[in-house]
């Protein structure tokens, strides 16, 4: 279980975590002495979603995962991350997660709004946001609702507010990987250049274990179908846009007629030998770029 919550094998060094009031001990990476922040789980409820916060610090970061998997998509970038400097809110969506138990309408609009919401749960009034590849569109739903809130976004191998509009045999392959554990492997090692036979394994399995089959049509409905352009095109949120450059089909070019096309704050950092999961595929480079930019955008 702990090796799940930061996604890594070895530990010194024991830290508090409370879950729901209850307190535990949460392990350190023998080797990353800068990992001294606590880690808090909240599960969804009737009052909200649930969560995972690392750090305590003022810069204020709320990060949302991917379709195929919850906020441990983020272990492995834990261990290098600066919680004295930070506190990251990594939210589970209705259907994800601490929130598996949650159902909705699954739309890009409850999401903003589920987001707000906790946002003003954890007495949040400015923050940055985060979103992968699903959620990408979502921070800019979030930034076009509440623009006097959030301070700036990014957004990782993202998709964008004017959806992604698949053929119907690619619609047909991502449907299938709702129930077919081979295609969902043919996936994961797609997007990320071929990786090993064990790495689409274990994201396969993660998948399977935190995601609800009830969420998962719903989502895709929203990723496929999405059209907010109008309502986004032009806002002035600083945008820090990432992607990998053996992400076959989210990549600077995607960007380029996108999110860096219609927000004229943003700028693009392209990670050399990465796929679509940065965050686990390179995490301690994935940390550094996020905090970079960040820290330059704080207030």
């Amino acid at each position: 279980m702990l090796q799940r919550l930061i996604g890594w094998p070895h530990f010194q060094n024991a830290l508090p975590v409370r879950r729901e009031g209850v307190s535990f001990w949460f392990l350190q990476p023998k080797w990353n002495p800068g990992m001294k922040a606590s880690l808090e789980i909240r599960s969804g409820s009737d009052a909200g979603l649930g969560y995972v916060q690392y750090g305590n610090g003022p810069i204020r970061v709320l990060v949302m995962h991917d379709w195929l998997g919850d906020h441990s998509s983020y272990d492995a970038v834990m261990p290098w991350l600066d919680g004295h400097s930070f506190s990251y809110v990594f939210v589970d969506l209705r259907g994800y997660g601490q929130s598996i138990n949650l159902d909705g309408e699954f739309t890009v609009e409850e999401i903003a709004a589920d987001c707000l919401m906790l946002a003003d749960r954890l007495g949040w009034t400015h923050f940055h946001i985060v979103g992968h590849s699903m959620t990408g569109m979502v921070t800019q739903r979030i930034s076009a609702d509440a623009p006097s809130r959030v301070i700036s976004a990014i957004a990782v191998c993202p998709v964008s507010a004017a959806g992604n509009r698949l053929s119907p045999d690619a619609l047909a392959f991502f449907a299938s990987t709702m129930q077919d554990d081979d295609a969902l492997r043919r996936l994961f090692r797609f997007v990320t250049g071929g990786l090993s036979d064990s790495w689409a394994e274990r994201k396969v399995r993660q998948s399977r274990d935190t995601v609800s089959p009830a969420c998962r049509a719903r989502y895709l409905e929203m990723l496929v179908m999405a059209d907010f352009v109008d309502d986004i095109r032009g806002l002035e949120t600083p945008y820090l846009v990432i992607v990998g450059d053996k992400d076959p089909g989210l990549d600077s070019e995607a960007m380029a007629h996108t999110f860096l096309a219609w927000h004229p704050n943003a700028e693009l950092q392209v990670i050399p030998n990465c796929g679509h999961y940065p965050m686990q595929e390179c995490p301690p480079y994935f940390a550094t770029v996020i905090e970079g930019f960040l820290k330059r955008g704080a207030i």
